[in-house]
């Protein structure tokens, strides 16, 4: 009786001790074609990774024009106020830990926006990108061997295609307006739940 209920330990031991390693192996076999390929993902930062409207808010509150640089400063140091979206975030995260090379794209100019970068270094290290012109956007996209973006407005969904970057709607937090926002209607796929912020 003893000796079966070791052999039945063991066996079990050993059929998960094959789980992970099977798990382990497919990791690296991904990672290894990733980082070879040298493949990644971008997302735009203002609706798509953050709900940002209190920052905004905050930074129109302040400063007295809504394009200076007083109102860049603030808007790009009141990150604290900013919520990442739930699973945006978290896909993020797993790219990363799949090789994926991830870029965040900031449709802000860059002025006092070091703490910024500095604050999201490590999902994303010396990839943070200052986008400030309408149109530049898919002349990152361009750059780099993206597979995928991650936008909320409509532009950032055209703008990746203009790249032949495969592009996805993550949908707006309630607080946020935007006029430039009609998911699904340019036929992209639209990621589910992605409204939720933490």
């Amino acid at each position: 009786m003893v000796l079966k209920d070791v052999r039945a330990k063991v066996e079990q031991g050993w059929t998960t001790t094959k789980k992970i390693l099977a798990a382990l192996s497919a990791w690296s076999l991904i990672y290894l074609v990733v980082t070879t390929a040298r493949l990644g993902v971008a997302y735009g930062y203002d609706g798509a990774l953050v709900d940002s409207a209190a920052s905004h808010a905050k930074a129109a509150r302040v400063a007295q024009a809504a394009t200076g640089p007083q109102y860049w400063t603030t808007l790009n140091n009141a990150y604290d106020l900013e919520s990442p979206k739930i699973l945006p975030w978290a896909l993020a995260w797993m790219f990363r830990g799949l090789g994926f090379r991830v870029t965040i794209l900031a449709d802000r100019e860059p002025t006092g926006g070091e703490a910024l970068k500095k604050e999201w270094r490590y999902l994303a290290p010396r990839r943070f990108v200052f986008s400030p012109e309408p149109d530049s956007l898919h002349l990152h996209l361009q750059d780099g061997r993206y597979v995928l973006f991650f936008g909320a407005s409509d532009d950032d969904i055209r703008q990746a295609r203009k790249a032949g970057v495969y592009p996805v709607r993550v949908k707006l937090s309630r607080r946020a307006a935007a006029e430039d926002y009609h998911p699904g209607s340019l036929g992209e796929v639209v990621l589910p739940l992605s409204n939720f912020a933490a």
